[in-house]
């Protein structure tokens, strides 16, 4: 089996808690960050990676995020799409539920790349369940100045919150997720202008997959160019894979960039 790097401590007892994820190397990456890094520096390490999104249109993160435009005195928000409604998809639910403060770290790096001070998890609507593990985790982190005013004596605020939809398939389209968000119906906008122009509240925005978000954490804990070594030409990393069905051993798997859907379904590895 491959390296996992966003699963590998999933079946550790309590890491969805606060001081088990600690303990377990997290928060590695805001230390790094906030300490030693520069917002640019970050999104540099990203571009390095050719990390592309994993909520399934596959376009660089780096790049989307160099989009983002940066008018003086506008504020500018991270928005994370958690609204997984495709028939068959788990995978971002599972990263939710076992291991909330990835999510979280992620949120925060990411954020504090973008300049965004306020932060939102849209959910979908029907993971109510998962929305109680992700505000208790939420609450550890602002406990432990995670979250809030001047995180880690940086001088960054962040705060971030989780929004739940209305169970509208359609919201997983980032500028109806958007309309959503601000409490209207969930209907797509015209493009242009696109949300890293104008996004949520008329602001300069930035909407990743939940998979893509928790991705960050490594690039930034390893480096850009070593999480580029792993996978296959320009798609590099790591992918969550939701395996249902008639398999044997159905759940949700990490794997390497580059495995065959024949070694995946029937290797010794994954499902067979």
């Amino acid at each position: 089996m491959g390296r996992r790097l966003l699963l590998e401590h999933d079946n550790v007892p309590g890491i969805e808690t606060f001081d088990v994820y600690r303990k377990n190397g997290g928060y590695r990456s805001v230390e790094k960050a906030l300490k030693s890094m520069s917002p640019e520096l970050v999104l540099e390490e990203v571009q390095k990676s050719g990390l592309r999104g994993r909520g399934g249109a596959g376009f660089p993160t780096g790049m989307k995020w160099s989009f983002l435009a940066k008018p003086e005195g506008v504020p500018r928000y991270l928005l994370c799409n958690a609204d997984e409604s495709e028939p068959g998809t788990f995978k971002d639910r599972y990263l939710m539920e076992k291991i909330p403060h990835l999510l979280i770290e992620g949120m925060i790096v990411s954020s504090f790349a973008l300049g965004a001070n306020t932060s939102y998890i849209y959910i979908r609507g029907e993971y109510m369940w998962v929305l109680e593990i992700l505000e208790k985790a939420i609450a550890e982190a602002y406990d432990k100045g995670f979250l809030g005013k001047n995180i880690l004596g940086s001088g960054y605020d962040l705060d971030l919150s989780v929004a739940p939809g209305g169970g509208a398939y359609i919201c997983g389209e980032e500028t109806a997720l958007i309309e959503s968000l601000e409490g209207k119906r969930g209907n797509p906008r015209m493009k242009p202008p696109f949300p890293a122009v104008k996004g949520l509240y008329g602001c300069p925005t930035v909407v990743n997959n939940v998979e893509s978000i928790a991705a960050v954490v490594p690039i930034v804990n390893d480096g850009g160019e070593e999480y580029a070594k792993i996978g296959l030409g320009k798609s590099t990393g790591t992918k969550l894979i939701s395996a249902c069905g008639n398999l044997a051993r159905p759940g949700v798997y990490e794997i390497e960039m580059g495995i065959t859907v024949e070694e995946f379904i029937y290797g010794d590895d994954y499902c067979r």
